[in-house]
């Protein structure tokens, strides 16, 4: 079915540049090579795909951090169940309760119930309560390159093998007294925000149901690990300059990484501990952009060269990831294109975000 308007396409940086190839709008060579008719040789769809990386770095902070224990007991009783918990799996046996489990249960209800009367309280917290950016002094002049931020609590095990995806016996010489549900410590985010390094989208196969190809190709410029290992200082010092009578401890690298290294704490880490730290357990931010980027895919109005009537509205027409989180950046990308659309089809809208095209 052709469409009698046009088609607006918002499947993301993976998924717009794959939806693209799969109907034959991309590299004519990468195209017939896993059987894909190329109806349009359109190279750059796919290609200059950016992202951002960070590095988690954990620091004993007793007084200051949140022990996942005080999270638990701020998200209500619920939170306290087995088979994690200490309070019963049925709220029906709470009654036979002893005396501090009683305890422990009013006032995780209490704080709950703080949390919805007043909006205060742990659980009102994101767990990602400050962020600065800066620069380094290595990137461009036309913006920062750096981003930190600071997570109130060190997680548990879980959540490091979930979301971190390190294991924590590996990477703790005693993961089990480090992420003690009672421990206190912070993470601190070292994110570089403007990489050099660029990745693409190729498809797999021609099979739509096939996931793609994604080749991320971090620390592919050298430029990039330079950056990482400078936010990484800045992360430390900051940690080693805080303010207040609390302070925060010493940076826990990961065990074996120290002793390879000859690293031992108070001392100045090399920047080749920094780095294999980096390149070991950097993650992604999920800020994949500029697969179908501005200038190469899609024109200033959003429309796919060489093709009628498509449009991208999505992070994959960022010409370069932006120097911080991609949500505001994207919801603009979406305003605008609604603007566009609307005024290339004659809608008027009460409210522009900028002014309109003639």
């Amino acid at each position: 079915m052709a469409s009698s308007k046009e088609v607006i396409l918002c499947a993301g940086s993976v998924g717009s540049p794959q939806i693209l190839l799969l109907s034959g709008v991309g590299p004519a060579a990468e195209l017939e090579a896993v059987g894909v008719n190329a109806l349009l040789d359109a190279p750059e769809v796919g290609k200059h795909l950016k992202d951002h990386l960070e590095v988690g770095l954990l620091f004993d902070a007793p007084g200051l951090g949140v022990s996942m224990a005080q999270l638990a007991v701020g998200m209500g009783s619920d939170a306290l169940r087995q088979p994690s918990g200490p309070l019963p799996s049925n709220p029906a046996d709470d009654a036979s309760l002893p005396p501090d489990l009683q305890a422990l249960k009013a006032e995780a209800d209490r704080q709950l119930s703080e949390w919805f009367t007043t909006g205060s309280g742990i659980v009102s917290s994101s767990l990602y309560d400050a962020v600065a950016f800066f620069s380094t002094g290595l990137g461009d002049d036309h913006t920062h390159d750096a981003q930190l931020a600071f997570i109130p609590t060190g997680y548990n095990a879980d959540l490091y093998r979930r979301c971190l995806r390190i294991d924590p016996d590996e990477f703790f010489e005693d993961a089990q007294s480090v992420l003690s549900p009672e421990s206190e410590s912070v993470i601190i985010l070292a994110n570089p925000v403007q990489p050099r390094s660029e990745g693409e989208i190729v498809l797999a196969s021609n099979d739509p149901l096939a996931k793609p190809d994604i080749r991320m190709n971090y620390f592919d410029d050298p430029h990039d690990i330079k950056v990482m290992i400078a936010v990484i200082r800045k992360a430390l010092d900051v940690a080693a300059h805080w303010p207040g009578t609390n302070r925060i401890g010493p940076w826990r690298p990961p065990s074996g990484f120290a002793e390879r290294h000859g690293y031992v704490e108070g001392q100045e880490p090399s920047d080749e501990l920094l780095e294999d730290v980096a390149r070991h357990f950097s993650l992604t931010v999920y800020h994949l952009t500029s697969s179908c980027r501005i200038g190469s895919v899609v024109d200033s109005q959003l429309k796919v060269l060489g093709v009628e009537r498509l449009r991208i509205a999505d992070a994959s027409v960022m010409p370069n990831v932006v120097s911080g989180n991609t949500n505001a950046a994207s919801i603009m990308i979406g305003e605008k294109a609604a603007e566009i659309i609307a005024f290339d089809h004659h809608i008027a809208l009460k409210e522009f975000v900028g002014s309109k095209s003639s």
